[in-house]
């Protein structure tokens, strides 16, 4: 019998990008992953991310490390939601590395993640900020197509952050799904069979100036449950799903106080 050992293509991509002044003084990106950095006149620039292959399945790897000085004020987001597809071998994995200056303001708000049945993903988001940054950090993650009437059943998701204060640690956050996801998102200490959840992290004076009419958004509805804390100019929000497009709206709204009422045009899209 002939043997044919089957070799996949995998999908690799690179980023680093220095943005000094709110202009780029530092670009390098290969493979999959391009990024764009359109010219505007708005007060908050805009740094595209665009994974050209589509999607992430087993042994991709993507790297982004972006660094933002002096005086820099950036939207950090995607073109488009990321999907996770089945993934069988081992993980595709996502690193996420950013610095931010103490004079510069920084919106990590990439547009919502995607978990299809049998995904098997790792990612590690790790910050460096110094004692006046001022930085948002909003992540979305979507348990199956669900506006396609699709649920995640199984899979991997490992999901690790790492927020770190002139080198000290200042706020961590892990998630591992592994296995049967219908049923660990299906337990009351974690969805309550919710499709999305999206945490929001802000440090920084600037950001929070708006805290009053912030507080006005973050009121449960029918279909979102939402949390809070707040603590020495930090601020931690939690929202669980029902439906995914009900979420996105108030995550939305929420993101407007927060950043001068203003989002990136992408998200118009």
């Amino acid at each position: 019998m002939l043997n044919i050992n089957k070799t996949y293509q995998r999908a690799h991509g690179d980023i680093d990008v220095k943005i000094k002044d709110n202009q780029i003084s530092k670009f390098f990106q290969s493979g999959s992953a391009k990024v764009f950095y359109p010219k505007c006149h708005d007060e908050i620039k805009e740094l595209v991310l665009v994974n050209t292959a589509g999607g992430l399945t087993s042994g991709d790897e993507f790297s982004y490390n972006i660094d933002i000085n002096n005086e820099s004020s950036v939207f950090v987001t995607t073109q488009t939601a990321e999907r996770a597809y089945k993934g069988l071998e081992k993980s595709s994995n996502i690193k996420v590395e950013l610095s931010i200056d103490r004079s510069s303001n920084l919106y990590w708000i990439p547009q919502e993640l995607i978990l299809f049945n049998n995904c098997n993903l790792r990612r590690d988001i790790n910050v460096n900020v110094k004692g006046c940054s001022n930085f948002l950090l909003a992540e979305t993650t979507i348990f199956g197509r669900t506006a396609m009437g699709e649920y995640l059943e199984e899979g991997t998701f490992i999901d690790n952050w790492r927020i770190y204060e002139d080198t000290k640690l200042l706020h961590a956050e892990a998630l591992n799904l592994i296995g049967n996801i219908k049923e660990q998102l299906s337990k009351i200490a974690s969805t309550n069979s919710g499709v999305a959840i999206c945490n929001i992290f802000v440090c920084g004076k600037n950001f929070l100036n708006n805290e009053d009419e912030l507080k006005k958004n973050i009121i449960n509805t029918e279909t979102v449950l939402l949390s809070h804390s707040t603590w020495n100019d930090k601020l931690l929000i939690r929202m669980v799903a029902q439906d995914a497009y009900d979420l996105k709206k108030i995550q939305k709204k929420i993101l407007l106080c927060l950043s001068n009422n203003s989002l990136p045009k992408v998200w118009n899209n």
